[in-house]
């Protein structure tokens, strides 16, 4: 900060100082007189600005010291000045009054948005609330169908008496396995147009282990994510994950890439694509948005690229010990959560 000038009377240093806000030179107005009794200007002009309308009366020895914030505007306040002092009664200076208060008005509303936008939220208050409780609706709704569905048919396996649980499958999979057994075509029953196989595949489950571990991670997972975004987008979200996940699973052939056991396969069940696009959401949408107070573990992290590697290494090498994965339906889901977590902040900057 350097000093411009000292001006005698408080309404021609009023309206100078007025002036250099409206061509953007901050300044900070003492008197003179009394360097025990300083007025520290707001913003750019002085307090004294807000309460006087330029009529104020001169005291004897009433001066005031202005001094420039930025010294860079220094030679612009010099010029500026040198004008003034050739005419300080110029009708601009008196204008430049009610202008620079308006300004002052403004920066002092940007001031108290900037100071909210700083405040830190209650991101112990947040982790709970999403982290704990009782299960929102829609995630609720998915653990209890698929519970209900893997008791009824079986875990997949209804024998041959259980009618509804071999309804339930044959209607349920990714493609009716009869009519593929047929055709060889995993699109099918895609073709008569049920077009609910695309996402129902999820309900079913191969074991008590499987559909134990799938829920536990849906109850976590899933509880975040509707929370954060609320039952309607989760929905749609849960939507486009399942067919990003079954799609890849199902229609991808043998030996993808040429690499022989690389394959998917539409005899698929269970909800652990779905829940693998959940933590692809997550994980991109916690690091974009770190504001959210909340994130994913490195040991999570860990989890899933062991799983991952260990799936598609099954496949290659043998499924040794009855290791068999719909890997083609966690790498589709996990691709496809994390796109649509790109996208949700994309669109917000």
């Amino acid at each position: 900060m350097r000093s411009l000038t000292t001006i005698d009377g408080k309404p021609d240093a009023e309206a100078f100082v007025a002036y250099l806000l409206t061509v953007g030179i901050s300044t900070h107005v003492e008197p003179a007189s009394d360097p025990l009794s300083k007025s520290s200007t707001e913003s750019s002009i002085g307090s004294f600005t807000e309460n006087t309308s330029g009529n104020s009366t001169s005291r004897p020895n009433d001066a005031w010291e202005v001094w420039i914030k930025n010294e860079d505007r220094l030679p612009q306040a010099k010029e500026e000045l040198k004008t003034f002092l050739a005419n300080p009664k110029d009708p601009k200076y008196a204008a430049a009054l009610k202008q620079a208060n308006l300004i002052l008005r403004e920066q002092r509303q940007e001031a108290k948005l900037r100071q909210r936008n700083l405040q830190s939220p209650n991101l112990g208050d947040q982790r709970t609330s999403m982290f704990s409780g009782k299960l929102p609706p829609l995630t609720l709704t998915l653990l209890i169908l698929c519970c209900v569905f893997s008791l009824l048919t079986a875990f997949s396996t209804p024998a041959n008496e259980n009618r509804l649980g071999l309804s339930i499958v044959k209607q349920l999979k990714f493609v009716d396995m009869e009519l593929f057994a047929k055709t060889n075509d995993p699109t099918a029953s895609l073709q008569r147009g049920e077009l609910w196989r695309i996402f129902t595949p999820a309900f079913l489950h191969g074991s008590p282990l499987h559909l134990l571990m799938n829920m536990l991670a849906l109850a976590s997972l899933g509880r975040l994510v509707e929370r954060l975004v609320g039952i309607r987008r989760y929905a749609v979200l849960l939507l486009l994950i399942a067919a990003g996940s079954h799609l890849t699973q199902g229609l991808l052939g043998e030996n993808v890439l040429g690499i022989q056991g690389l394959s998917g396969s539409p005899n698929f069940v269970g909800i652990s694509g779905v829940v693998m696009g959940l933590f692809g959401y997550i994980a991109v949408k916690s690091r974009m948005r770190p504001d959210l107070g909340f994130g994913l573990s490195g040991q999570s992290y860990f989890m899933v690229g062991i799983l991952l590697v260990m799936g598609f290494a099954g496949d290659i090498f043998g499924k040794e010990g009855g290791l068999q994965m719909a890997n083609f339906a966690h790498l589709g889901g996990l691709v496809a959560g994390a796109i649509l977590g790109f996208l949700s902040e994309a669109r917000r900057s």
